[in-house]
């Protein structure tokens, strides 16, 4: 027999509430993406419009402060690889590769931690302390 479904209602909020607290950098990435939509949208986090024609270049600039902040965390120079290997986040969690890296100059261990922390950063496990927004 199944439990009634009131009680397995309450069941699952309460794993829910027990993942939050586990695992709050996961929970934390559905909120930024969603506010990261409504951006790329032309709209605030709060849903109000944004008037200003110089979004694209605010935006830009967030995106590659967030990848310098992932490197730093990492304490990999971010200079040298912000603008020409990783230009954003989207590209540094979807396309760089090991050949990329490696073309770019980038040392064995650090190409080996940075690709070994973005998996980790994909499923919730690390997240850049200070600085990110994560």
């Amino acid at each position: 027999r199944t439990p009634p479904r009131s009680l397995r209602r309450a069941a699952m909020s309460a794993m829910l509430a027990s993942a939050r607290r586990a695992v709050p950098a996961l929970f934390r990435r559905a909120e930024s993406a969603r506010a990261a939509r409504a951006a790329s949208r032309g709209f605030s986090a709060d849903g109000n419009a944004d008037g200003e024609g110089s979004v694209d270049e605010s935006a830009s600039e967030r995106e590659k402060a967030e990848v310098a902040a992932f490197l730093d965390a990492l304490s990999i120079e971010s200079g040298k690889y912000v603008d020409s290997a990783i230009p954003d986040m989207k590209t540094l969690l979807h396309t760089v590769k090991t050949e990329q890296l490696k073309k770019e100059g980038m040392p064995v261990k650090e190409r080996k931690k940075l690709l070994s922390h973005v998996e980790k950063y994909k499923r919730g496990l690390w997240a850049p302390s200070g600085g990110g927004e994560r």
